[in-house]
């Protein structure tokens, strides 16, 4: 393929002297966000593909959260104001004279994805939706097809846009274990294993050379805390048993400090209640925190400064035609395929220009950190993955939809041994 480049330069990340590793837990705002409008997209998605055989135009990756307001304090919690989230973009409303209830649709998307994330929200009551779609187009027919020749990349999908999406693999040790840190609060099957703990868990690891710092936000339900007492005890019980598993995970590679919690060091009454980290629901957004898709975890689950990243969010994008989250995928397998394939760590650049072929991209770059002496092999795995269902892999599978602990391709385990 003359748009393929191979580049045999990259350097391992643990080789580097440090990396800066960021995980926004399940519960933060910016993860409900982009949790939130992938929920409603793939909803939106699957309906369409199984009554109309495509999936209808949609631009659903601008959707933001505002925060209500609570009251806190040892023993009590209390909602006072409901979290609101807003629901831009645009949407296809209509198929022919069939109406389509998209907002029933993402109403139940986002209730039911909420109710297994953040199971102390009441959705019903302390939810609101705001609806601010439109079917503006240059195209008159673009969100209001008359059949599916009025959906051109139903048969033929294209570039949505200029851009360039990256994948990589595998994980480094701080980016594993950055997960892992999160992955302990949670059971096997994704429920909350701590009844006291919430799921705005974010957690900041550097890595200078051999030294790992983690610092740890973890918030505690107000009204299960009954005392200064209770919560420093809680705290340490976690701060240990997380020392213990990093220690466990890295086994002597590297040293671990970790730090939870750190403001409430600073607390000059603790009796008062004021300055610890409590919410209500489960989330910094009982509080007024705002949260915006794509400011959250990339494709890996992580947000990894020293490593080399796409340029466009990949949550509640249309599967079909979007390049920020189809090239995503794409560079996700193949990164992973080949650096298992050809032993070696491995980045995948794909840039696409508007209006191309989506099966064509305009540019493949695989920069791995040894030469691949079979470039053939190499391109051939290129055009399987380009060949497969991706839209149908995207809405079935779920990929990008936030897991605890992971993200696409990987997700920690507890069993450290």
């Amino acid at each position: 393929m003359s748009n393929l480049l191979f580049d045999p330069t990259l350097i391992p990340i643990e080789k580097k002297s440090f990396e800066l590793v960021e995980r926004k837990g399940m519960g933060h705002p910016d993860t409900l966000a982009d949790g939130a409008a992938e929920a409603i997209s793939i909803a939106f998605s699957k309906y369409c593909y199984d009554n109309f055989g495509a999936v209808l135009h949609q631009t659903l990756d601008k959707i933001m959260f505002i925060g209500g307001s609570g009251e806190f304090g040892f023993s009590r919690g209390k909602m006072l104001r409901p979290w609101n989230l807003i629901i831009n973009g645009r949407i296809t409303e209509n198929f022919g004279d069939q109406k389509i209830d998209y907002k029933t649709i993402a109403t139940k998307a986002t209730q039911d994805y909420l109710k297994k994330v953040v199971p102390y929200l009441d959705v019903e009551r302390w939810l609101n939706l705001i609806f601010y779609t439109s079917t503006s187009s240059k195209n008159p027919y673009w969100f209001h097809p008359r059949t599916l020749a009025d959906v051109p990349d139903a048969s033929k999908p294209y570039a949505n846009d200029t851009s360039t999406a990256v994948g990589y693999w595998p994980l480094s040790t701080t980016e594993q274990l950055t997960l892992l840190m999160e992955r302990y609060f949670y059971q096997d099957n994704g429920d909350p294993r701590i009844p006291f703990i919430g799921q705005d868990i974010k957690v900041m690891s550097i890595r200078k050379k051999k030294d790992i710092d983690i610092t740890m936000c973890i918030p505690f339900f107000s009204a299960q805390i009954p005392d200064p007492e209770t919560y420093f005890d809680r705290k340490k019980k976690i701060y240990n048993d997380l020392q213990n598993l990093a220690e466990s995970f890295v086994k002597g590679k590297y040293n671990v400090n970790l730090a939870v919690n750190t403001q409430d060091e600073m607390i000059k009454n603790p009796s008062e209640g004021r300055g610890f980290y409590f919410v209500i629901s489960g989330s910094a957004l009982d509080s007024g925190e705002e949260g915006v898709v794509g400011r959250g975890n990339r494709s890996r689950g992580v947000i990894s400064n020293s490593r080399p990243y796409s340029m466009e969010g990949i949550h509640g994008k249309n599967p079909s035609y979007y390049v920020g989250k189809v090239y995503n995928y794409v560079a996700d397998l193949l990164s992973k395929s080949i650096a298992e394939e050809f032993q070696c760590e491995c980045n995948v650049f794909i840039s696409s220009r508007n209006g191309d072929d989506l099966k064509l991209p305009r540019h493949v770059i695989i920069q791995t950190s040894r030469r691949i002496m079979n470039k053939k092999k190499a391109a051939s795995m290129l055009a399987e993955v380009l060949g497969r269902s991706l839209v149908e892999e995207l809405i079935l599978e779920k990929p990008y939809l936030p897991v605890p602990g992971g993200g696409n391709g990987y997700v920690a385990s507890l069993d450290t041994k």
